[in-house]
């Protein structure tokens, strides 16, 4: 009994030392909650190299305010620290912000999906549950998620040099001819003298470090073989120069820009900003360049689809531009066999020649086919007929086509080549006659299909 008794005084003294032991943990931990990053950080010897750079830059205290996550190189991982970083002040600043992300972040946030984090620098580089990524750097935790009064901690095996976004590399090329494409694309405001790129508006703002793209710049021979064939259908009326008309520069740059950081694994078929097919074919690529968001490839090719770079345009009946009397008898009906489930119908206006206008915008300078979907499903109890002119009812080029009760196949109009690319009108026109028996028409839509010989 009495070593049953001795046995059970032991369990239960060293019950107590375990739970003084955990007491003794637990009250250890608010010491550190008590400490801001910068603090934190000075606690650990390991890292007195980068706190030196965060004082250095004078980031001190900022990062000793405010919510921020740390991901702190450790002395040995700064040891190969090249002095184009070091020895300049703004690229140890950008470096320095690099490893600071806005908002406190733990490690296990990322355990099922990885998660992309603003880092001081503008930079955006991405948490995994074991390491955090910028671009093609990685950084392994040593120990993670220790926390501050005002943060979060990381020590990290590796440190992360920030690189330049795709805009920065587009320009830094000055010499590859699709970069003084896009920089050609500059105009400047006479009035207040500011000067803007039209490319970051009317395709992709390639600076933005949010997003992430992918371009294409090419190879003198290759621009040169893309330029040539694109310039028949971007004909203007303007003298020429040195300086590319805005649609052309427009037409030439738009599909070389991506959506998608297509870093590896490159799919043979990429779809442009503009929605264009293009193909890719790796050992076109003469170099790769990682951006901080982004690709760029430097390319001797460049494959597309002429079909898919100079679509065919389709104008719904029902969406015109205008119509002759300003108002007029036009009915938008609901009909389930049209093509945007609805058509056109003009009936009982009284007016011989009778017109609505439809604008075409962005037509390229060929030749193109012209159809169009006329369905009389019976609601003129008669053949009637109609015609489409092209820029003025004057234009006779083509003639009056009957539209036959209870058709609905498409019809081919006529060819039409548009001498100068901009916009077209057409303009769907009434028989000359007063009558309301005879001057009615209809429309589901009118097709222009590109010519290519």
């Amino acid at each position: 009994m009495k070593i049953k008794y001795k046995y059970l005084l032991v369990v239960l003294l060293f019950g107590m030392l375990s739970c003084k032991d955990q007491w003794d943990e637990h009250n250890e931990a608010p010491a550190e909650l008590n400490l801001d990053l910068v603090q934190l950080m000075q606690t650990d010897p390991e890292l007195s190299t980068f706190v030196e750079m965060v004082e250095k830059v004078g980031l001190d205290k900022q990062i000793a305010s405010g919510a921020y996550t740390v991901w702190a190189p450790s002395n040995m991982a700064l040891q190969g620290l090249p002095e184009s970083i070091s020895g300049n002040a703004d690229a140890l600043k950008l470096f320095v912000q690099n490893h600071v992300g806005y908002q406190e972040h733990m490690s296990y946030e990322a355990e099922e999906t990885s998660i992309r984090i603003k880092m001081l620098n503008g930079k955006v580089n991405v948490l995994n549950q074991t390491s955090i990524t910028s671009v093609d750097q990685s950084a392994g935790f040593e120990y993670a998620d220790k926390l501050a009064k005002n943060g979060v901690l990381n020590k990290v095996d590796a440190y992360l040099a920030p690189k330049r976004n795709v805009w920065q590399i587009v320009r830094e090329n000055s010499t590859n001819p699709v970069s003084q494409l896009v920089m050609g694309m500059a105009v400047t405001d006479t009035l207040t003298n500011e000067t803007t790129n039209y490319f970051q508006y009317d395709v992709a703002d390639l600076s933005i470090e949010d997003s992430t793209y992918t371009f294409f710049l090419l190879s003198d021979e290759a621009y040169a073989t893309f330029k040539g064939e694109m310039e028949p259908y971007f004909k203007d009326t303007l003298p020429e120069t040195e300086i590319l008309s805005r649609p052309l520069s427009l037409g030439l740059s738009k599909d070389l820009v991506f959506t998608t950081a297509y870093y590896d694994d490159v799919p043979d078929t990429i779809l442009s900003v503009d929605s264009v097919k293009v193909a890719f074919h790796p050992d076109q690529v003469l170099e790769k360049i990682n951006a901080s968001n982004g690709v760029v490839y430097i390319l001797e090719g460049y494959d597309y689809k002429l079909s898919d770079k100079i679509p065919e345009i389709k104008i719904e009946g029902e969406f015109y531009d205008g119509l002759s009397d300003g108002s007029g008898p036009v009915n938008v009906r609901a009909k389930s066999w049209a093509s945007n489930e609805r058509d056109l119908l003009v009936i009982n206006s009284g007016i011989s020649g009778y017109n609505v206008a439809y604008r075409v915008p962005q037509a390229h300078s060929t030749k193109y086919d012209i159809y169009w979907r006329a369905v009389n499903d019976d609601y003129i109890p008669r053949t009637n007929e109609q015609r489409i002119a092209i820029d003025s009812v004057a234009n006779d080029l083509f003639g009056y086509h009957a539209v036959v009760p209870n058709t609905y196949e498409e019809v081919f109009v006529g060819q039409h080549e548009v001498q100068n690319y901009g916009d077209l009108r057409l303009l769907l026109t009434s028989y000359t006659s007063t009558s309301n028996d005879w001057n009615s028409m209809v429309l589901d839509y009118i097709r222009l299909v590109p010519v290519f010989e």
